[in-house]
């Protein structure tokens, strides 16, 4: 990685641990979540991963996912990241037999 990767990185990291705990408050089911980017096209490529344990979790969740999709635009634009396709880039998941 280079530095201003490095950068972009760990400002993407801040970002998503004040989502993710945020989340956590907001639904019960809600356990974790992941990201991957390509550093080249941060805003087309950037791709969150919101993990809940239960099918019935991830149900509850998709009714309102306009919220933590929308909470999740708010915290990376006050650090500066912008999702091209929040919508698409958003995804929501169920946890595979306990694995993270």
């Amino acid at each position: 990685m280079t530095k201003t990767e490095k950068k972009i990185d760990k400002l993407i990291c801040s970002a998503l641990t004040i989502v993710c705990e945020r989340a956590k408050l907001q639904d019960s089911g809600f356990s974790w979540l992941t990201h991957q980017v390509d550093f080249a096209k941060v805003s087309s490529s950037l791709v969150i991963r919101f993990m809940f344990d239960s099918p019935a979790a991830l149900n509850r969740a998709l009714v309102d996912r306009h919220k933590i999709i929308k909470l999740t635009e708010q915290v990376l634009n006050q650090h500066d990241i912008k999702l091209a396709q929040p919508n698409k880039q958003c995804r929501f998941e169920v946890e595979q037999n306990g694995c993270r």
